[in-house]
Formats: structure tokens, sequence, C-alpha cells
């Protein structure tokens, strides 16, 4: 079975678009990460450009800032509809993101972020809805969060590393994936299982540098999507 996916016209603006959100929140995240953690070892050759970022960033209206966990989310929604057919695995990636993403709009920390990210303030009526059925949910076990944000990068990594035709853009958001996965393995090591790991200075290093290698392949893949608008 032919498992190429060539987009139209509108294909074209709906993956262009899905990478344009994630290449804006990735230099939000990416930016902030870097700016948190200037004592890592590799971070003084890219502060340079994280400040350039943040002056950009703060010329904005700041309500930008508060659609940058959705964007992120809506972007790889967005790619997923666009570079695949089967139905299964594009409603499994849409259900884990929505709940990551409302598990961190509830919650005030994003395990898919690392940093905190505000929320627009429309998103709290949404939230209303939606929290009765979220803590009903994670009130059956303690494992349902940590597992739904450890299956969502190797989802996203799957459909990815299936891609046909490979592009460089997708190439990259596969490599993110496995540093989001590796990042999120980390964080729940360290929560769950081995809760000494958190006063440790090489884990919390490691989990950092995980998610800025995460956003900044995310950053480069987004990139190279936008100026692909044209290939099928």
């Amino acid at each position: 079975m032919n498992k190429r996916v060539y987009n139209s016209t509108v294909g074209k603006i709906f993956r262009t678009l899905g990478f344009l959100l994630v290449l804006v929140s990735s230099i939000y995240i990416s930016t902030y990460l870097l700016l948190q953690n200037t004592t890592l070892p590799f971070v003084d050759a890219l502060l340079p450009f994280a400040e350039i970022a943040e002056d950009v960033i703060n010329t904005l209206p700041q309500m930008i800032g508060e659609y940058v966990g959705l964007a992120l989310v809506v972007g790889l929604l967005m790619i997923t509809w666009a570079i695949r057919k089967g139905i299964i695995l594009r409603v499994l990636i849409t259900v884990l993101l929505l709940f990551g993403y409302f598990e961190s709009a509830i919650n005030n920390s994003s395990a898919l972020a690392a940093i905190t990210l505000a929320q627009p303030s429309w998103m709290g009526s949404i939230l209303d809805l939606v929290e009765p059925f979220y803590n009903q949910l994670v009130n059956l076990s303690e494992y349902i969060v940590p597992g739904a944000m450890l299956l969502a990068p190797m989802l996203l990594w799957g459909l990815f590393a299936n891609k046909k035709p490979g592009r460089f853009s997708v190439f990259m958001l596969r490599l993110g994936s496995i540093t989001l996965f590796l990042a999120i393995l980390m964080l729940v090591l360290g929560q769950l299982f081995l809760t000494t790991l958190a006063a440790e200075n090489w884990y919390l290093t490691l989990r950092t540098i995980f998610y800025l290698l995460t956003y900044l392949f995310f950053l480069v893949g987004g990139v190279f999507g936008v100026i692909g608008f044209a290939r099928k």
C-alpha cells in the first residue's frame, strides 16, 4: 500500500502554518530555557541569540506569550493531520497532546515545555468544564499523567519516522521527539521513582539539556518546514 502523502495547495498551507506555529513557540520556549539556565556549559554560545530574541519578544504584545503553549500543540496537531493518512495514530496524538495541554494549564507546569507558560484568559471557562473530568481520570492512578506524557513523544516519533517521502524538516522534528521523550523520562524518574535525583546537579543539567535540544530541533524543523512550503 502506498504510504506516501502529498499535500494539495490547501494541505501545503495547513502544513506550513503548523510548522510556523511550532517555529514561533520553539523560539519562545528555547529563548527562556536558555535565559533561565545560563550556567550550563554550552549556553554561552547561544546566549547572545537568546538575548536578541528576548528583546524582540518584549516589543510584542504581552498576550502573545499566553498563546505559546497552545501554538505548540496546535502546530504539532496541524503537522500530524497534514502528513499522515491513517486516522488511528492521528486521533491518539490529538488526544494525548490536548491532554498534555490541559494538564499543564490546570497545574501551571508543563512536562512538554519545562517552563511555566501563561494561558489566555478565555481558557479559564474551558478549564472549568474540563477539570472535573481530568481529576476523575488522574485520580485513577498516579501513572496516568506520566504515562500519557511519555506516550505523546513516542507516537510523534513514530509519525515522523514513517513520513514518506522524507523531509529534513520532519527529520528535525523526529530528533526533537526523541530528546523530548528522554527529557520527560528523566522528569518522571525524578518525580516518581528516584526522588533523590532532584537534588543532583548532573540530573538537572542533563534534563534541561534534553529540553533545550528538543526545542532547538523543533526550531530548525520549523524553519525548514516553512521554507519548504512549495514541496508536496
